[in-house]
């Protein structure tokens, strides 16, 4: 099974609005998730001008697909979502 992608933009906007908190995502993952996906930190993604008025900083993409005021829980409940679709 492919690993599920995460990157997280550690810009300066999201890293203050939360991201300095998702850096050590995979210590706060249940352990089942840890060996299922692949953590990359990325500088700013652009993603706050990009996403104006939609949603808030931090954000992250999660195979490819771009959430906004992401936080462990949050980013959690997609991974399991993201298993789930594929058994």
């Amino acid at each position: 099974m492919e690993k599920i992608k995460i990157d997280l933009c550690i810009g300066t906007h999201c890293f203050i609005m939360g991201a300095s908190d998702l850096m050590i995502l995979e210590d706060k993952l249940p352990l089942e998730l840890k060996d299922k996906i692949e953590v990359h930190g990325q500088t700013c993604m652009q993603f706050c001008k990009q996403m104006a008025n939609k949603s808030k900083p931090p954000f992250v993409k999660i195979n490819g697909k771009v959430f906004g005021e992401a936080n462990v829980a949050s980013i959690t409940e997609e991974l399991y979502k993201i298993l789930d679709s594929q058994n």
